[in-house]
C-alpha cells in the first residue's frame, strides 16, 4: 500500500493514471525490443496496440526467458547461493558429477581457474579417459587461454559413440586451433561443425578466422547475417545465442569505426 501511495504522490492519481501507466510500460518493452534485439516488428505491434501488444510481448518474448536454453525451470536462487549449495554437497559426496556441476557454476559465474581446479581433478581412476570429462576439462582450460593443454586432452577424446559429442569436440578443437594461431586448421573444424552443431558458434569462429587472413568483407557479411538471423528468431534461439549476437554487434562497429 505503501508504494501505491508514493506513486500517486508522485502524479499518478487522477483520471489519467491509467493511461501513464500504460505508457511507461510501453515504453519500457519498446526499450527492451531494442535493447535485446528482438524483431523490430514488435515495436509496431506496441506503439499501435499498447495494451493487448503489450501482454503479447509478455507472453511470448518474456515469459519463456523463464527457462533456461536447457528447458529447465528458472533458477531463482541467486548464483553465490547455488554455488555454496554445491559445495557442501561436494564436501558431503566428492562425486565426477558434483565436481563438474559446480565448476559449471563456477565457470559460468566467470571464475574460470577455480572451475578448472574442480574439474580438472576428476581425471583420475576410470573417469581418467572419459569423454565428457575430458570435453569439460578441455572447455575451462580454453576459458584460461590453456591451448595446448586442451588441444591434447581433445586429442585423447573418444567420440565415436556419441555424434554429438564429436561435434562439440570439432568446435573445441577450432577454438584450440585459433587460440594457436592455426587459422587454416581451425576453419577446417569450423566447417566441419557448422549446420550440425546448434548455434551460431561455428559460424562465429568462421567470421573470426577470415578477420585474421584478410577476408574482411566475408567476415562482416557473416556477422551481419547472424544479427538478422538472431533478430527474426524464435526466443529460445535468441537466449542461447545472445553471445554470439552481441559479439557481432560490437564487430561490425568496430569495422565502421
Amino acid at each position: 500500500m505503501e508504494t501505491l501511495a508514493s506513486l500517486l504522490s508522485a502524479g499518478f492519481a487522477g483520471p489519467f493514471a491509467a493511461a501513464k501507466f500504460v505508457w511507461l510500460l510501453q515504453l519500457a518493452l519498446v526499450v527492451h525490443v531494442v535493447r535485446t534485439g528482438r524483431p523490430y516488428w514488435w515495436i509496431w505491434i506496441l506503439l499501435i496496440a499498447p495494451f493487448i501488444g503489450g501482454l503479447a510481448y509478455v507472453l511470448v518474448e518474456l515469459a519463456p526467458s523463464l527457462k533456461n536454453a536447457g528447458g529447465q525451470e528458472f533458477q531463482w536462487k541467486p548464483r553465490k547461493w547455488r554455488i555454496r549449495e554445491l559445495r557442501t554437497v561436494l564436501e558431503d559426496s566428492d562425486t565426477v558429477r558434483n565436481r563438474l556441476a559446480l565448476a559449471r557454476e563456477l565457470a559460468d559465474d566467470g571464475r574460470m581457474q577455480e572451475a578448472h581446479e574442480i574439474a580438472a581433478d576428476c581425471l583420475q581412476g576410470v573417469f581418467r579417459d572419459d569423454p565428457h570429462t575430458l570435453t569439460e576439462v578441455a572447455r575451462y582450460k580454453l576459458g584460461l587461454d590453456r591451448f595446448e593443454e586442451a588441444l591434447a586432452l581433445l586429442d585423447r577424446v573418444n567420440t565415436h559413440a556419441d555424434r554429438r559429442l564429436a561435434f562439440h569436440v570439432g568446435f573445441l578443437r577450432g577454438e584450440s586451433l585459433y587460440g594457436l594461431g592455426r587459422y587454416e586448421e581451425a576453419e577446417a573444424c569450423y566447417r566441419g561443425v557448422d549446420g550440425k552443431l546448434f548455434g551460431e558458434a561455428p559460424r562465429a569462429g568462421l567470421a573470426r578466422v577470415m578477420e585474421k587472413t584478410g577476408r574482411q568483407d566475408q567476415a562482416a557479411a557473416l556477422w551481419r547475417d547472424i544479427r538478422s538471423k538472431y533478430r527474426k528468431a524464435s526466443p529460445a534461439w535468441r537466449r542461447s545465442e545472445k553471445k554470439w549476437y552481441r559479439l557481432a554487434t560490437e564487430k561490425l562497429k568496430a569495422s565502421q569505426g
